[in-house]
């Protein structure tokens, strides 16, 4: 398996000339599938694949490549894994906001043709001759972004379009529904077969919308779905169809902010849907609790990601700080999530917002919750991620809900659990009885990605006192049994 490589020459003319591949062509299998318990996703060999994204929706709208590469850069080296960009974002500029029905991207190329005024989905503007150095048309520098992300041995999470403004039509004067469900298949089909040879793509349907949104879409979003794996796969296969054909796409659906209904609320049970993500956007306190009833699901069994939590920086009447992104994170990965994605809003000065990314945004890529998300992903892989089972036992009373809440897992392979201190209070802690009675404890600081010296303890103790060292914002604490 070549990861996020062009199979041969043969098979780039065809994508880059934005070509249906012929029914001779091998189909590229996924670097990622789903792991055997159902609970994260994991490489062909077996490698867990620890999902820490990055939010950059309107990349491909506002971005050259020179900044793409900027973008990238930075957030591989603070060791994210993913990329989150949608193709047909909206593009808009926030100050005054206003909305363009067809937006050029940052070489003057617009993503269709246009009838009368409005853009035909099924018809894109691909352009012959073009490559993603040498862009002719909007696709050209799409393949560019998507092959920059391969380089950098990352993982890209393309959404088709924005569900919000193009689809649903649920964000008033800023949207316009012209997908039809034809189109809808036939753009999904597309964009399949242009991308059928990479092999770090995952697909998320949706774009910040409920499915039943203005009106049921459910079948629009499924046709999507058909459409895109009619292109990897020069096959059809209807969406409540299981085929083994669905292992040669990994698929998923992103929702609106209301933090209780989520992609498994509409598609749980659908055999494209790979798995499940969740937005709980502003809403921080409701973190732990959306992802806990994700992972609670049964028949069947799917993975969660936490796929747009609440953005770091400033928004009216809501600040969030690096200590607001590592709760999210850490309260997400601690009920059971299988992946994180972080993203920024606006800073103090007014630059951004990052996720679209606009005006200043480079000044927003080193904010504290991005620099320290590297060290909530090294607690994670350190400690026995992702064969962590949510427990909190051990806590020996209820704690305070939502935001603030301490949460724990146990890791039954290493003998351990560990509890997320979001901030620096103190709580009673049930000691387990062992063999040996004996136990050791130490803290892990999120802020910095230090670990105390251990201490030891028996558990004629019955019942511990603790609270974080003094001074931290969050910790961790780890107890180690004998």
């Amino acid at each position: 398996m070549i990861r996020g490589n062009l199979i041969n020459l043969g098979i780039l003319l065809v994508l880059l000339n934005g070509c249906a591949a012929s029914t001779e062509t091998e189909v590229t299998e996924p670097q990622l599938r789903v792991s055997e318990n159902k609970r994260y996703l994991e490489y062909q060999d077996g490698t867990p694949f620890f999902w820490l994204g990055g939010t950059s929706w309107g990349m491909s709208e506002w971005l050259t490549r020179e900044e793409v590469i900027h973008y990238l850069d930075d957030r591989k080296a603070k060791e994210f894994s993913l990329v989150q960009v949608c193709l047909f974002w909206g593009k808009r500029e926030e100050d005054p906001v206003t909305f363009t029905l067809n937006p050029v991207n940052a070489y003057g190329f617009k993503a269709f043709e246009e009838v009368n005024g409005v853009p035909n989905p099924e018809r894109p503007a691909s352009v012959e001759g073009g490559s993603p150095t040498e862009p002719n048309d909007y696709w050209d520098h799409v393949d560019f972004i998507i092959e920059e992300v391969a380089q950098r041995d990352m993982m890209v999470a393309l959404l088709p379009v924005w569900g919000r403004r193009y689809v649903n039509a649920s964000h008033g004067a800023y949207s316009q529904s012209f997908f039809t469900l034809e189109s809808m298949n036939s753009f999904g089909e597309f964009l399949g077969s242009r991308y059928q040879a990479y092999d770090h793509i995952m697909w998320v349907l949706g774009g910040d919308v409920k499915a039943d949104g203005e009106g049921d879409y459910l079948p629009h979003y499924r046709a999507m779905a058909e459409g895109i794996l009619t292109g990897v796969t020069d096959k059809k296969v209807a969406w409540n169809a299981p085929s083994p054909l669905w292992d040669h796409v990994l698929m998923t659906y992103h929702p609106d902010g209301a933090p209780f209904l989520n992609s498994s609320t509409w598609f749980h049970t659908d055999p494209w849907l790979d798995f499940n993500m969740i937005e709980t956007f502003k809403n921080r306190e409701s973190v732990y609790e959306a992802v806990a009833i994700d992972y609670g699901l049964e028949n069947p069994i799917k993975p969660t990601v936490m796929g747009e939590p609440d953005y770091e920086g400033v928004k009216p009447n809501l600040v969030t700080a690096g200590v607001h992104i590592r709760r999210q994170a850490f309260h997400s990965f601690f009920a059971g999530a299988s992946g994180f994605t972080y993203g920024g809003k606006f800073d103090a000065k007014g630059n951004g917002p990052l996720w679209s990314p606009y005006k200043g945004w480079k000044n927003m890529l080193d904010m504290e919750g991005a620099r320290t998300m590297k060290q909530v992903k090294k607690f994670c892989l350190e400690n026995g991620w992702p064969y962590w089972t949510p427990d909190n036992s051990l806590l020996a009373a209820d704690t305070i809900k939502g935001e603030l809440q301490k949460v724990a897992v146990q890791d039954r392979a290493n003998n351990s659990y560990y509890i997320y201190f979001p901030d620096s209070s103190q709580v009673s802690i049930n000691v387990i009885e062992t063999e040996t009675r004996n136990f050791s404890t130490k803290w892990y600081n999120p802020q910095t990605g230090n670990y105390s010296d251990e201490q030891s303890g028996n558990s004629d103790q019955g019942q511990l006192d603790i609270a974080p060292p003094q001074g931290w914002e969050d910790a961790v604490l780890i107890i180690n049994y004998n």
